[in-house]
C-alpha cells in the first residue's frame, strides 16, 4: 500500500484539529485524528517503513530479539485505529532514534499480532488497552526479564528519562579497598577495556556498551573519587577510555586511549569500533601465545 503524504505532513494537521477542541470539542478532534491517519499510514503499520522502532510480530521473533537479550527492550502495544497510539507514534520514534544502539525499542500491533498481544511474557498483567509501554530489564535468569510497566507522561523525554534509569549495567566499578580493581589487572580471561570519568554515575553509553561486549570484553570503571586507583592511571583529560593491551604472559604491557575529540567520539559506534579492535587484537594476541606455546611443546617432543 502507498503511505501518500509524509507523516510530518499528517502530523502537523493532526496538531491543528486537536486545537478546534477549545470550538467544538476534544471528542470531534480525537476522531478526526484517527480518521485522517488511517488514510494517511494505510495498511502498512505504524513503524513498517525506515523507523528505528522494531516491529515485532511473532514468538520467535519476541523469544529471540527481546527475553534472551542482554539489552533492555521496550515494547509498545499498540492499535493503528487507537487515536491515542497516533498521538504516542511521534514520541515514540524520537525515543528510538534517542537511544538507537543502547536500547532496543519495539512494537506490538495487537490486532494484527494477537497471539504476541496475548502472550508476551507477562501473564499476570495482560494488555487491556492501549497504548501499553513495557519494560523488559534483563536479569541473571536467561530468557527471564523482569517486565516493568510504563504509566508516566507521553512524552520521549519523560519515557527516556525513565528507560535510561532502568538500563542493565554491566560496568565493573573499580575501587581498592574491596579489591575489585586488583582483580580487573590480575584477570587475563577476556580483553579489558578501563573508563575514567570524574561523574558519579555511569552514562547510558558506557550501560549500552557493557550489554553489548557483556561475557566477551571487560569494561572497568575508575571514578575520581576513587583517588587511589584513578591516580594510578594519571589521565590527562576527562573522560579517558584506555585499552588495556596484555603481553603473551597476560601481563599489562601498554594502555592505548581512545579519542572522544573526534567527530561524533562519544556516540555509541565510535566507542563500539574502538572495544572491538581491542577484543580483535586481545584474540590475535592469544592466539599467537597458543601457536608458540605449540611449536615450543613441538619440539621438545
Amino acid at each position: 500500500a502507498t503511505r501518500g503524504r509524509p507523516l510530518s505532513s499528517f502530523l502537523s494537521f493532526a496538531g491543528r484539529m486537536l486545537r478546534c477542541k477549545q470550538v467544538t470539542g476534544s471528542s470531534f478532534c480525537l476522531w478526526s485524528v484517527v480518521v485522517l491517519s488511517w488514510f494517511v499510514l494505510g495498511t502498512d503499520g505504524f513503524y513498517e517503513r525506515g523507523s528505528n522502532v522494531i516491529s515485532l510480530k511473532d514468538q520467535k521473533q519476541f523469544k529471540e530479539q527481546v527475553l534472551n537479550s542482554n539489552f533492555l527492550w521496550v515494547v509498545e502495544f499498540y492499535r493503528e485505529g487507537c487515536g491515542y497510539c497516533q498521538l504516542l507514534t511521534p514520541e515514540w520514534e524520537k525515543v528510538a532514534e534517542n537511544l538507537k544502539h543502547m536500547v532496543h525499542i519495539g512494537a506490538v500491533d495487537v490486532e494484527r499480532h494477537r497471539d504476541l498481544a496475548a502472550n508476551h511474557a507477562d501473564p499476570s498483567n495482560p494488555i487491556q488497552g492501549v497504548p501499553t509501554i513495557k519494560l523488559y530489564i534483563p536479569t541473571k535468569k536467561k530468557g527471564k526479564p523482569e517486565v516493568v510497566i510504563y504509566q508516566g507522561e507521553r512524552k520521549a523525554s519523560a519515557i527516556i528519562s525513565f528507560i535510561t534509569a532502568r538500563m542493565p549495567n554491566y560496568v565493573q566499578l573499580l575501587k581498592e579497598k574491596d579489591g575489585s580493581h586488583e582483580r580487573f589487572l590480575n584477570d587475563t580471561s577476556k580483553p579489558k577495556v578501563v573508563y575514567l570519568t570524574d561523574k558519579s554515575s555511569t552514562p547510558t553509553v558506557f550501560k549500552a556498551l557493557s550489554a553489548e561486549y557483556k561475557d566477551k570484553v571487560i569494561i572497568g570503571e575508575v571514578r575520581k573519587s576513587e583517588w587511589g586507583v584513578f591516580a594510578m592511571y594519571g589521565p590527562d583529560a576527562l573522560p579517558t577510555l584506555l585499552q588495556m593491551v596484555q603481553n603473551e604472559e597476560g601481563k599489562i604491557a601498554a594502555m592505548f586511549a581512545y579519542d572522544f575529540t573526534k567527530t561524533n567520539g562519544k556516540s555509541f559506534t565510535k566507542i563500539s569500533n574502538f572495544i572491538w579492535d581491542a577484543e580483535r587484537d586481545w584474540k590475535k594476541l592469544r592466539k599467537k601465545a597458543a601457536e608458540k606455546k605449540k611449536e615450543g611443546g613441538g619440539g621438545g617432543g
